[in-house]
């Protein structure tokens, strides 16, 4: 069936940062972007959705949760694109052993209440973001313990060699003051008990619609250019450009991608799009029937059409997924990322073909068709155009499908709980680190099935079970690059997961600002570096 354009709806939300390179797009008369170092009064920056915590363990969400509170409350590191660590709470870290890793802090740094950073506060901290109930424990720092070994220094002991330990404990811990945290236990990240923090903001006020920030009187660090930073949550696309057209809003996410265009022509403004490693993929619940036969998942896979979809939702702002993770996330391991590159082309693929389609089904235990629910994400604007392409190319087939339409929220509740059935569209994941451990070793494995764990195909076998557990652990890039090749080839052999596109990451500001290094991805926005990178223009 071919894919339609669908209405305008929704906004982008994300699992995972993604590494990214981007060129920005200027209006015609935005001129030559030289910035300032002048202070800007108030940033008035859209949110595509309102958190729903300020405490980023229970709202691992970077386009709203960690957008706001990595600007209160800091990281030990930031980790860039090319996998490098900047200092920010911790001075430097040693790693004695493969499961070890000893950070030593700076002095001198106070919460904005005026108390002084210990080393039992990033303990706790530690601890608090990698606990099995938090959210942000889905990247697998696989953390055992977080212990103070010195006035400055805390010890942290892994259960395992996880080459991508010290990147998830970055990626994830925002600093926490322990006192007020334990004394909010109940309340922590609801409105009027933000976590306290160490970054250049603190909360001043939060509804439904806004997050205020003002500047924190105790950093003494590097000052970003905003006095204060005003977040207002715009779900529609349309709406938030409209805003920006109006000077309402001084920047924001681009989430419908087909509209770029309209955005570009927005006077004095300028666009930021970033090629992400983020990628969008149908997963099939395989622990239940029909899901559980092989024939029937490869059925549903011929009957996706993923270019139509692709150029439908994002015109020229994705890119077709050969493997279930893009070539470099494994380009570490495989030697480089054409090496990899070359690896998935090799792999079987499933284009739109109804006859294939109906000859798969043939073979299952369904041939007469069976019924299924495709649940979607109403804030994506992709995923309703998506759900409704695959349940009409299905029909022929015999196959009844009902769309079932849930919130970024709600189906993020049910990711993090293991609680999704059927056919799922899981939207924007992506490594937090160059390293097949960070997605493809958590996306199947008998062990990644479960709360707070990425495995929703609920999927494995025997060998896929012993690739994982090397992939998942530091040791030769020999050895682990055919473990995921192991990885890869069963799924593209069993089908528990579709790939489908990595769809590109954008934003945009108005006349009178600009980003400094022309780009800003989730990777700035979790990490809190996104703010020093607005200036206003001369």
């Amino acid at each position: 069936m071919p894919v339609h354009r669908p209405r305008k709806s929704g906004l982008a939300l994300v699992l995972a940062t993604a590494f990214a390179t981007s060129a920005c797009v200027s209006s015609a008369d935005n001129g030559s972007q030289q910035t300032t170092n002048q202070t800007i009064p108030v940033l008035n920056w859209a949110l595509p959705d309102a958190p729903a915590s300020l405490d980023y363990a229970k709202s691992y969400d970077n386009n709203s949760t960690g957008a706001i509170m990595s600007l209160v409350t800091e990281p030990l590191e930031r980790v860039s694109s090319a996998g490098g660590f900047t200092p920010v709470l911790a001075t430097s870290v040693k790693q004695p052993n493969a499961t070890t890793l000893v950070y030593t802090l700076r002095s001198g740094v106070k919460f904005s209440d005026g108390a002084a950073l210990t080393a039992q506060d990033v303990a706790w901290s530690i601890g608090h973001f990698s606990a099995s109930t938090a959210q942000t424990s889905a990247l697998g720092q696989d953390v055992t313990s977080a212990d103070v070994t010195g006035p400055l220094e805390v010890t942290v002991h892994l259960g395992a060699a996880v080459p991508t330990a010290r990147a998830g404990i970055d990626l994830t811990t925002l600093v926490e003051e322990a006192k007020y945290a334990k004394a909010h236990a109940a309340t922590l990240g609801n409105s009027g008990t933000a976590p306290i923090g160490t970054g250049p903001y603190e909360v001043a006020s939060e509804t439904s619609s806004t997050v205020t920030l003002v500047r924190n009187p105790q950093y003494a660090r590097t000052k970003p250019a905003p006095n204060k930073v005003v977040f207002t949550v715009i779900a529609d696309d349309n709406a938030r450009q409209l805003a920006l057209r109006s000077g309402s809003i001084d920047g924001g996410p681009v989430t419908d991608l087909r509209a770029g265009a309209e955005w570009q022509a927005i006077s004095g403004a300028t666009v930021y799009p970033a090629q992400s490693l983020a990628e969008d993929f149908v997963s099939l619940d395989t622990s239940q029937a029909p899901f559980n036969d092989v024939h029937v998942r490869r059925a549903i896979a011929y009957s996706v059409d993923r270019t139509g979809i692709a150029n439908a939702a994002f015109g020229s702002f994705a890119t077709p997924l050969t493997g279930i993770i893009p070539a470099g996330e494994l380009a570490g391991v495989a030697g480089s990322e054409s090496a990899a590159a070359a690896f998935l082309a090799g792999l079987p693929k499933y284009s739109l073909n109804e006859a294939a389609a109906k000859a798969e089904l043939a073979k299952s235990a369904y041939p007469h068709g069976f019924s299924a629910t495709i649940q979607y994400v109403s804030d994506q604007p992709w995923e309703e155009l998506a759900a409704e392409s695959i349940q009409q190319n299905l029909k022929p087939l015999g196959v009844t499908i009902t769309l079932k339409s849930v919130t970024s929220e709600q189906w993020y509740a049910q990711f993090f709980q293991h609680e999704l059935t059927g056919i799922n569209l899981p939207f924007e994941f992506a490594a937090g680190y160059p390293d097949p451990a960070s997605l493809l070793g958590k996306l199947v494995g008998t062990a990644n099935i479960g709360a707070q764990k990425l495995d929703m195909a609920n999927w494995s076998t025997a060998a896929v079970d012993q690739a994982q557990a090397v992939v998942a652990v530091a040791g030769s890039n020999a050895a682990r690059w055919q473990a995921a090749k192991t990885i890869l080839s069963a799924v593209a052999d069993q089908v528990p997961y579709i790939p489908l596109f990595t769809e590109d990451e954008v934003y945009a500001v108005r006349k009178g600002f600009a980003v400094t290094g022309s780009q800003l991805t989730q990777f700035n926005l979790s990490n809190g570096d996104w703010i020093f990178l607005v200036k206003a223009t001369a």
